[in-house]
């Protein structure tokens, strides 16, 4: 695991509100190795979120990611350099996102099915109609003139041309239905053998339910489906535990896990809760107020943090069987319309030295595969 497959370097993202400018993402550094799964932690408000979007390039209208950052994937494709059309062939296909909010991620509209068989028909429109013609021709009507009238348009859409024959019958309500039978059920199959994979139950059933019939659980598993469809490089998972109980969220968390395995995908762990990435991350990047402040491995991490800022984190934490002082981190998140000067985090540490107040410190390795950004540190 030694290759990135993302990596984000001084990444800048500021917000316009009418009260002025909110400097949201302020240098943020982190990379993502092949085959792992990276937790990213902090409070909320911090960035997380912003930071998975930017990636995705699906930012609110009102942000502006600003020059001299990158966002390199698969070595040297800058994101932040492709047009709207290059990112959507991207979007879902090699990098997708679980959203946080299942709820508001489907659409109450469409059956669970659909709304995953479009996924296939965007990104793999090739295979499906391949698959279509391969049961055209083992299917006992394979010499019909209806099978041969459709055997012509999947092709001429293979070749990528617009078929006329396809435009003239599907004015016909019964044509156009019996021409697009073959896809449609194409897609049903690979869409109900996703909800398998994913776990849920009689997922044939499942697959023709609206989202409002589903619980939190159920609506999460179908999002992971949803973004494991087309088999990505990068899938980033935002807060994928926080819509459901306790017990829901230990099976979700094996489930990604599982997938991981099965797929070999990397995964971005959106989270503040530590003890999931203590139980399910390969490497751990902290951030706060906007940048990262410490980025290694989980162990090297949770047992000896460096950054104040993480130490304050983990001596936040109640240990089981254990008694010992919780201690706060005083003070408050900084407003990023009127950011602190240097280290965002100095009104608050108990380290903080003149250089912090003036100077913002860099994000350097100061062990193996241990980087930090604190003055006091270095």
């Amino acid at each position: 695991m030694t290759e990135n497959v993302v990596e984000i370097r001084d990444l800048r993202v500021n917000f316009s509100t009418y009260e002025g400018i909110m400097k949201v993402l302020d240098g943020v550094n982190l990379s993502i190795k092949k085959g792992e799964m990276l937790g990213l932690v902090g409070e909320t408000g911090c960035g997380k979120t912003m930071t998975g979007r930017a990636i995705m390039r699906i930012l609110p209208s009102n942000a502006q990611i600003m020059s001299g950052g990158k966002i390199l994937f698969e070595g040297s494709v800058d994101l932040l350099n492709l047009s709207e059309e290059e990112m959507r062939k991207i979007r879902g296909k090699k990098i997708s996102l679980i959203f946080q909010e299942p709820r508001r991620a489907l659409h109450p509209t469409f059956n669970v099915g659909g709304q995953i068989a479009e996924i296939f028909y965007l990104h793999m429109k090739e295979d499906v109609l391949k698959t279509a013609l391969q049961n055209l021709a083992e299917s006992e009507n394979s010499t019909s003139l209806l099978s041969n009238i459709m055997r012509n348009i999947y092709t001429e859409e293979l070749e990528g041309k617009e078929s006329s024959i396809k435009r003239i019958l599907g004015k016909i309500p019964i044509l156009r239905t019996k021409i697009n039978e073959p896809v449609e059920k194409v897609l049903d199959e690979k869409s109900i053998d996703m909800l398998e994979k994913v776990q849920i139950p009689d997922p044939k059933r499942v697959s023709d339910q609206y989202p409002h019939e589903l619980s939190g659980g159920m609506m999460q598993r179908v999002l992971i489906s949803m973004a494991l469809a087309c088999n990505p490089t990068l899938l980033i998972a935002d807060e994928p535990t926080t819509a459901v109980d306790v017990t829901t969220q230990v099976k979700l968390l094996d489930l990604i896990k599982d997938l991981k395995k099965d797929y070999g995908a990397s995964i971005l762990l959106i989270t503040h809760n530590l003890a999931v990435v203590a139980e399910t991350c390969d490497r751990v990047s902290v951030m706060y107020a906007g940048t990262i402040v410490e980025q290694a491995d989980t162990y090297s991490v949770f047992k000896e943090p460096l950054h104040p800022y993480t130490q304050g984190l983990l001596a936040a934490i109640p240990i089981i069987g254990q008694t010992r002082e919780l201690k706060s981190i005083p003070g408050s998140v900084p407003n990023f319309l009127n950011p602190p000067s240097g280290c965002r985090f100095h009104p608050r540490c108990g380290y903080a030295i003149e250089k912090c107040i003036e100077e913002k410190p860099l994000f350097r390795e100061v062990r193996d595969e241990h980087y930090v950004a604190c003055h006091v540190v270095e």
